[in-house]
């Protein structure tokens, strides 16, 4: 699972060894300045990633890596039985985030308290 840190005005999203081979994708720092807020959506992942490029994914099972869809890209680190938090981006290489966590409630309300700051 990804740990999320708010530190210096930056999103720190730290990702483990295993999840960088899966999502070829390394830790990652975002400016609080390009994020837009983040919500709860269990119903995410279900509604259909697009196409994954790169990383690794199984439909209901796992979704980490960058996925495509009708021109937005979307970092995914989620695996089954995780909730789900997106975090909307902009001026990113990335339109979102979306993580896995095991509570989404509490990582949005720290997100989005960190944002009104």
């Amino acid at each position: 699972m990804a740990k999320i840190n708010i530190r210096n005005g930056n999103l720190e999203v730290s990702i483990g060894f295993l999840e960088t081979i899966q999502a070829l994708q390394g830790s990652f720092t975002i400016p609080l300045a390009n994020v837009r807020g983040a919500t709860e959506d269990p119903s995410f992942i279900s509604s259909g990633l697009g196409i994954r490029s790169p990383g690794t994914g199984l439909p209901g099972v796992i979704a980490k890596g960058t996925f495509r869809k009708r021109g937005e890209k979307t970092l995914t680190i989620w695996h089954k039985n995780q909730e789900i938090v997106v975090v909307e981006l902009a001026n990113s290489k990335w339109d979102r985030i979306v993580l896995g966590c095991s509570d989404a409630k509490a990582l949005v309300a720290t997100i989005n308290k960190a944002l009104s700051k």
